[in-house]
């Protein structure tokens, strides 16, 4: 992800997170001040059509957003996408984490069939009364 995909990258984030989607200033930072960040875009014909971004800590790496164009759903983007950020990260961290809210049925049967596994839950993480599943996976196994 560059700078000039942001514009593309927030399009999808508000439609896909209109609750709780980040501001343009944080995907900004993220690219530009957070040295442990990583962001992919996936395109079609020329278009983004989803990103996910990441952090990498020593040994330790978390998807910290990932979303594809309502449109384009369905259409294994999001897979190539989760697939992509486990390459990227398994060359240098043993877990994968993420957050995912417990009634996206979609993205958790998605991370289920990416290898993911249940930790717990997080209270209130997307707000009053909206909890996440922690999900995590070991990599290089």
């Amino acid at each position: 992800m560059t700078i000039e995909d942001l514009k593309s990258v927030y399009d999808i984030e508000c439609a896909s997170f209109p609750h709780t989607s980040w501001n343009m200033e944080s995907f900004l930072r993220e690219l530009t001040a957070n040295q442990f960040a990583y962001y992919f875009v996936i395109e079609k014909e020329g278009n983004i059509v989803g990103y996910c971004g990441m952090w990498l800590v020593i040994d330790q790496s978390q998807i910290t957003t990932i979303a594809v164009s309502g449109k384009e759903q369905g259409q294994g983007y999001g897979r190539q996408l989760m697939q992509h950020a486990k390459a990227y990260a398994s060359n240098s961290a043993d877990i994968l984490s993420l957050e995912v809210s417990i009634d996206n049925e979609k993205a958790i049967k998605l991370y289920e069939k990416e290898g993911f596994l249940y930790g717990g839950i997080r209270k209130d993480y997307y707000g009053p009364g909206k909890d996440a599943h922690v999900m995590w996976m070991k990599l290089n196994e």
